[in-house]
This record gives C-alpha cells, sequence and structure tokens, in this order.
C-alpha cells in the first residue's frame, strides 16, 4: 500500500560511489538521501501524481510506486548527487595521483562529471517519455 523512501535509496545507493558517505553518522546520510529525493520528486511529480501523496514522518509514498517510477527517482538522484561535484570549485583545485586512480586535469575530470551527468539525462528523458507513454496509452483503456 505504500512505497518507503529506503525503497528508492535502495535503487540510488548502488549507482553511486561515495566513501564519504562512510564517515558520517546514519542521521546525515539520511538527511543528503532525502534532500536528493525531494529534488528528484520536485522534477518528476508533473509525470506521476501518486509523488504529491506522502507522508515526511514515515519517509513514505502513500501510494505504490512501481519499479519504473522508483528507478526514474533514483536516477534523478544520481543528477543530484553528481550537481555539487560539477558545480565545486574545489574539484579543480583537488589533485589525485594513485597507480589505481589518477586525474591527469581536473578540466578532464570536470568534462567527465558532465558528461556523465549527460548521460543520466537521456537515460531520463528516455524512460520518462516511455513512462509517459504508457500511462496515456493505460488511460485509454480504463
Amino acid at each position: 500500500m505504500a512505497t518507503s523512501y529506503e525503497d528508492v535509496y535502495a535503487r540510488f545507493l548502488p549507482k553511486i560511489t561515495d566513501y564519504s558517505f562512510l564517515n558520517m553518522v546514519d542521521e546525515d546520510i539520511q538527511d543528503y538521501l532525502e534532500g536528493y529525493l525531494k529534488s528528484s520528486i520536485t522534477k518528476f511529480h508533473r509525470y506521476c501524481n501518486k509523488l504529491s501523496d506522502r507522508d515526511e514522518d514515515l519517509k513514505q509514498f502513500n501510494k505504490d510506486l512501481n519499479d519504473e517510477e522508483e528507478e526514474i527517482l533514483s536516477l534523478l538522484m544520481c543528477i543530484e548527487f553528481l550537481m555539487p561535484r560539477i558545480l565545486t570549485d574545489d574539484l579543480l583545485k583537488r589533485k589525485m595521483s594513485t597507480k589505481d586512480y589518477n586525474i591527469h586535469s581536473p578540466a578532464q575530470h570536470m568534462a567527465q562529471l558532465r558528461e556523465l551527468k549527460s548521460d543520466f539525462q537521456k537515460e531520463i528523458r528516455y524512460l520518462i517519455t516511455l513512462y509517459t507513454f504508457k500511462k496515456d496509452k493505460m488511460d485509454e483503456f480504463l
């Protein structure tokens, strides 16, 4: 009857690698995840009216979200996760050099992040198009 925010987080977290979460207390992690989710809801609610019906105290959507809706939200959360990394000045100053991971140029790293964001946006547009098409077709049959 309801979909918890945790269900969406469980789809989002495997898509990212952020070891800084390991140094945070659970409450701070939840705050970040909820912030990403709320921004994602804002971008998807016009296509999915189920998102407006939610309980902030119980941290859940009051209606069941299907796999497709959860996946779209998790991808939108990826965009929200990337945005601060793209916009921060610190990224341009950071220098890393190990055998496993080496950023040759902060500008190159920034370009890769922007490309990754663009890839997520394309996938989200595609999924929302499919979602709205399917929804419109279902309305015709009902």
